[in-house]
Order: structure tokens, then C-alpha cells, then sequence
């Protein structure tokens, strides 16, 4: 690690009671009943919402992680597409897997001088590491932050001079020239690929092993702080913002034994509340970035829900049309078929012909991975995708956002300093530390290679 020194501007509701007016009796004992109800009523309903949710409210990042590390520690948590030689991978992580990685990863960037509270830009490949580091920041008590790539480099150089940011997380230098106007006179840059991360949280398991409590200590004094990433929002004829994107709708029917298909970039807030609410859940992600992947991953994966971003939703019908199944177009006129599907939502007067091609579009279900039950889009459903959904027999589902809501990061929350380590004696020259003006730097935490 180094220093990156830049010149320049470098709402619950109550159940009525369950008597029927015609079924009262007017008496002391009923008349005393009937003023008691209203609240018996209330009680009940908070105690059945509870029942039914097996999810405590306001968990943290760290407890829901513990809690399917013990639960669904071998199933899959994570699932990403990975071009390798020209071949198409696979690699996935379990939940037992992601939690140690993730906690290590946590503790090591404790270790390199990241405070609960400060802030840590993030900016690698969608995907695996993504998930890993991003939830690493908020089991630390940073705050994750995710900048689009088509922000204004002025923009983010007067949002990040706004706040406290610590630490920048990159894969490559080409994305560094985003944060060019940004002074990051504190910061640390963090290159991280394969073997520094892995040295990372290697540091991390030294230090908690000196520390067992550091995770649950760093959890604690968070326990009231929102840990959700911070994204960047532009807006037409004004400034750009930051905002934690919230929403309501279909994510909260999310279950552990469900799979979803994520398709998105990290930076939008769609694909921000999906990776949420697959932390609650417990439940699989295989999460793609772009369109043209969105068929071999539904092949491999076999969803059951597929949520698609607004990039991906508006080119849904071209990658319908263009779809294969089995290696073969999975109808002569794929137009037709679409076309007269939409025609029968719409309570269009239809020939025979377009009657039969509204029917064959049942063809498309093995594109589907032939188990899906919902599909979301972050866009408007047309009469072609609902009336696709009623054939193939799964819901549309709805995430609504909320407003974005401006962030004063600053003001949010104080820093919180973690407690030191027992010392113990280890040469530091073994270990990757970030480095001073002039100071020799370790190779894995460079951007100037070995």
C-alpha cells in the first residue's frame, strides 16, 4: 500500500378484532373487551409478523453471515462468470467460504489502518470479488463506496474532498483516472489482485487471531450506524450526490433455497438492494454484468428468480429473439411468436395463425433454465414480457425504489479508533503494511509491480 498524494482538486398495521358487530353482546365484561381489542389485536399482529419472519430486524452484515456460515455452510452463496484462455468458468464460493474470507479480509483491512466509519472506494470487475470486498468493508465498519464510471471526474473530486476516505481499492490502474481531481491526501491505494488480496487476509487472520474480539468489538460500536454501500448519484442540472439506495417489494420474499440471476453493474442502485437482500436471505447469487452473458448464465445457473437491471431489461426482447436452446434458434420467427404474444395481452382480435404463434412461445422456457418462478425487471413491463410471464407460468415481480434521499456521509457518524492488538514478536518486514513518503513498498500493495 501507498499513499495517494494527487496535486490539484486532484410503515405496521393493526387487525381489527375478529367479533362481528351483530355478534357483541352489550354487557360490562364485552364492553370492557371492545375497548381492549384495538391493542390485543396490534399485539398479536406484531407476534404473527414475527413468527412468520425468520429474519431478525436489523441484523448486521457480520451476524447474517454468521448465521449461514452455520446454516448453509456448504451450500453456494456466490456464483460468477469468468472468461479463463477462452474458456467460460464457473467459480463459486460457499457460505462458509465467503464468511472466513470475508471476516479475514475485514480484520485485515483493520490491520492497514481502516477505522470504523471511514470511507473506502471500491472500484473492481462485477463479480466475486466485488461481493467479497465490499461486504469485507462493512464487517469492518467502513463505509463502501461505488462510484459510476460516467460520473464527471469534477464531480467525484468534490464529493470525496466532502468526506473522509481511507482507502481506494482498485484492480487495475485504469480506473484510477476517475478519481483524478480528487485531492486523497490520506488515502491508501490498495492494487487488488489475487495474491494481495490473499495477503490481506492473511493479515487478517494473524490479527484476529491476536484479537478475537475485534470483529464483534468493531461490531458493537456500529450497532446503530446504516452499513449499506454509498453510491454516486447524477442528476441533470444540478450536483451530483451521494445516497444509500433503499427499496420495498419482491426482495423481501427472498428465501434461503432460492437462486437468483443478478444481471447489472456493481454502481447501480438496483443491483446495490439485490446484493442486500441476498445477504438476509442466505440464498444463491450468480451475479453477470452485462447483457450478452445473461443466456449462458440462465444455461448454467437455472434460476428461480431473475432480476435483470435497466440496461439488460430494455434489450430483454432482442436477447429473446436472438436466443438459442440447445445450440438452435428455438423458433423459426421468434418475432412473430413475441409479437403475437404482446397481441394477446392486449385483447387483440387474433387469426388462427397468430393464435398458434402466441402459443409456441411455451418454446422458450428451456432458455429460461426451465425453473424460473419470478422474474423483476428495473424498468416497465410490457404487454410482450407479461404476456411471456403468463405462459411459462412465473410471476412478475416489483422492487420499488425510494427516493434517493441526499447523504452527508461527514455528519453521519463519528470515527471510531479500534483498540490495539497484544503485540507479539514478528518481524514487520514479513508483513505487507502500507508505507510512508520514501518508504519501501511492498510489491503486492503497488501499482508499481515487481
Amino acid at each position: 500500500m501507498r499513499l495517494i498524494r494527487r496535486g490539484g482538486r486532484t410503515r405496521g398495521s393493526s387487525r381489527s378484532g375478529s367479533l362481528r358487530r351483530g355478534s357483541q353482546r352489550p354487557d360490562a365484561r364485552s364492553a370492557k373487551r371492545r375497548t381492549r381489542t384495538p391493542l390485543v389485536a396490534y399485539l398479536s399482529s406484531v407476534h404473527d409478523v414475527r413468527r412468520r419472519s425468520q429474519v431478525p430486524v436489523h441484523e448486521s452484515p457480520l451476524a447474517r453471515l454468521e448465521r449461514h456460515a452455520r446454516g448453509r455452510a456448504l451450500d453456494v452463496a456466490v456464483v460468477e462468470q469468468r472468461m479463463v484462455d477462452g474458456r467460460t468458468e464457473w467459480p463459486s464460493l460457499t457460505w462458509n467460504e465467503l464468511y472466513r474470507r470475508v471476516i479475514d479480509g475485514a480484520a485485515g483491512m483493520i490491520e492497514a489502518g481502516v477505522n470504523p466509519g471511514q470511507v473506502v472506494v471500491i472500484r473492481v470487475p462485477t463479480g466475486i470479488r466485488q461481493l467479497e470486498l465490499e461486504l469485507a468493508t462493512r464487517v469492518a465498519g467502513a463505509v463502501p463506496l461505488l462510484l459510476p464510471d460516467h460520473m464527471h471526474p469534477v464531480e467525484v473530486g468534490r464529493l470525496l474532498d466532502e468526506i473522509q476516505v481511507r482507502l481506494v481499492i482498485v484492480d487495475h490502474e485504469s480506473r484510477l483516472p476517475l478519481l483524478r481531481r480528487a485531492a486523497l491526501g490520506e488515502a491508501q491505494l490498495f492494487e487488488c489482485d489475487d495474491h494481495s488480496w490473499e495477503r490481506l487476509r492473511g493479515m487478517g487472520l494473524e490479527r484476529r487471531k491476536r484479537q478475537p474480539d475485534l470483529l464483534s468489538y468493531v461490531d458493537s460500536v456500529r450497532a446503530d450506524a446504516p452499513s449499506g454501500a454509498v453510491l454516486g448519484l447524477t442528476r441533470e442540472k444540478a450536483q451530483a450526490w451521494l445516497f444509500r439506495p433503499e427499496c420495498s417489494g419482491t426482495l423481501s420474499d427472498l428465501r434461503a433455497d432460492d437462486v437468483v440471476l443478478l444481471a447489472g453493474e456493481a454502481t447501480d442502485r438496483f443491483t446495490a438492494v439485490v446484493r442486500d437482500a441476498h445477504l438476509t436471505a442466505g440464498c444463491t447469487l450468480a451475479w453477470v454484468e452485462t447483457p450478452d452473458q445473461l443466456e449462458a448464465a440462465l444455461a448454467h445457473v437455472r434460476p428461480t428468480h431473475v432480476l435483470l437491471d435497466h440496461t439488460t431489461a430494455k434489450v430483454l426482447e432482442e436477447l429473446l429473439e436472438a436466443g438459442l436452446v440447445h445450440g438452435a434458434p428455438w423458433h423459426e420467427t421468434p418475432r412473430d411468436v413475441l409479437e403475437a404474444t404482446s397481441a394477446r395481452v392486449a385483447d387483440a382480435r387474433l387469426t388462427s395463425r397468430t393464435r398458434k404463434l402466441a402459443a409456441d412461445v411455451t418454446a422458450l422456457e428451456p432458455w429460461w433454465g426451465g425453473r424460473v418462478r419470478l422474474l423483476a425487471l428495473d424498468t416497465r413491463v410490457n404487454r410482450t414480457i407479461s404476456g411471456l410471464a403468463n405462459a411459462l407460468g412465473f410471476r412478475i415481480g416489483r422492487i420499488a425504489h425510494h427516493p434517493a434521499v441526499r447523504l452527508e456521509l461527514a455528519r453521519e457518524h463519528s470515527v471510531v479508533t479500534v483498540p490495539e492488538a497484544s503485540t507479539i514478536a514478528v518481524s514487520t518486514v514479513t508483513l505487507p503494511r502500507r508505507g510512508g513518503v520514501g518508504a519501501d513498498l511492498d510489491s503486492a500493495f503497488s501499482l508499481a509491480g515487481s
